[in-house]
This record gives C-alpha cells, structure tokens and sequence, in this order.
C-alpha cells in the first residue's frame, strides 16, 4: 500500500486520516469513532438548499437500511455547526423526518481542503464527494458529484454490500450486479494466474472465456443485494 501524502486527500486503498471534527453531535475523531464499522463521509454544497435538502431526506429515510450494513454516515459542509443544526431541525419539523446522524461544521473548510472537497469555481461551496471507509479505516470507494446533481441513495447501499461481499467471498460483482446483463446475480471469479490454471478455468466454472468465469453466490447475499432495487420500483 502507498503510504499517503500530507498535501492530497486518501485514495482508495489508503488509510483515512486522524481529523478532530466538530459536528451537530457534538467533537468526533476520526476515524476512531467507527473503529471496527464502515462508515461514510459525503459532502455537500450548503445548508438550506434544495437538492442537499431532498438529499438529506433520503439519507435519514434510509437510514437503518445503512445501519443494516454496519455503516455509519456522517456528513460535512462548509458552513457551521449552529447552521447545521438550525436545517435539521426544520426538516424534522417541515418534512417529518429526523436527520439520525451527525454532520461536520466546517466554516474555515479544513477538513474539506484536506480531503478535496471543496469546488474549483468557489472555495464557499463543497462537491458532493462520498468517502466510503472499511472498518480497518481503509478508503475503499470515492465519488463525485457536481452542485447541481443529487446523489442515489440506492447506488450507494449497493455498492457498500458489493464491497462487503468482496471482503467475504474475494470475489469481483459485475456491471449492474445483481442484475448483470451478462451473468444475472452471479459473482465474477478471479483471474488464474498461471498458464496452467487458465487452461482448467473453463471446466471449473461457467463461464465465457478462460478469463471471465463467474460462480453462484449464496441466496441470502442475492436477495439482500436486490432488496434496494426492489423497493425502488415498488416506491413509484
């Protein structure tokens, strides 16, 4: 693993740096407080604005499907703790739903700077980044969004379950996993690594080419994988 540098944020596969945050729940060290958890950090663009806001709804409404995979969420901006409390408090009160989680006030935009948040039009203004750390505080997965578009909820529970399954079963998910258009729910196995090995591969799994086999992964995984695409089609 490359060792990180003190002028760039972490890239994946490299550890989340110790950060001191003060939240709306009060001082948090990161990432010791989520020692043995996932957790994921996202920013976003400004309190009191439309698109965070339908965003933070979605966060907190899905909420336990996160906790359901031993994620934690905490969220940052570039505006301050008092103002992050102020916009929860009108959410739970104008839209009926609690914000269950704390999000980092960041008014000198410290930790944005030091984890490549903040937008290159507006040192005023954080990207929509998401940081998604292991529970050995390994960064394993870093997305982007512009201002003006929000993120899918749904997309981000995915991915976390793929790489949870990658920890267990050391094996890769496909495009659209678990809807692949080319091996359906199935589980993509890794690549032999002797001439020997790739001469056999096809008679051990099914499969396309001695490179891209793939096997069955168990039920339980399937299913919990599906769950987040199902209930989006049965919320419209």
């Amino acid at each position: 693993m490359i060792k990180m540098s003190e002028n760039k944020f972490p890239l994946i596969g490299e550890k989340f740096p110790e950060l001191q945050v003060e939240t709306s729940m009060g001082q948090v060290k990161l990432p010791d407080a989520y020692a043995g958890k996932w957790f994921m950090l996202f920013s976003h663009p400004g309190d009191f604005t439309p698109v965070c806001t339908t965003e933070f709804y979605s966060f907190a409404k899905r909420y336990e499907d996160f906790q359901k995979l031993n994620t934690s969420l905490i969220g940052l901006s570039v505006d301050s703790t008092i103002s992050h409390i102020e916009w929860v408090n009108w959410i739970e009160e104008h839209l009926k739903i609690k914000v269950p989680f704390p999000i980092i006030g960041d008014a000198m935009g410290r930790v944005a700077s030091r984890m490549g948040m903040l937008h290159a039009e507006s040192s005023t203004a954080t990207v929509r980044a998401v940081f998604i750390v292991d529970p050995n505080s390994i960064v394993r997965l870093i997305m982007y969004y512009p201002l003006e578009i929000g993120r899918n909820v749904d997309e981000l529970l995915r991915v976390i379950k793929a790489l949870q399954m990658n920890d267990q079963y050391k094996v890769a998910l496909p495009a659209n996993w678990p809807n692949s258009e080319l091996i359906g729910a199935n589980a993509i196995v890794p690549s032999p690594r002797t001439v020997e090995d790739s001469k056999t591969r096809l008679s051990q799994f099914k499969g396309y080419a001695w490179w891209l086999t793939y096997k069955e992964l168990p039920e339980k995984e399937v299913q919990e994988g599906k769950k987040f695409l199902r209930e989006k089609e049965t919320s419209k």
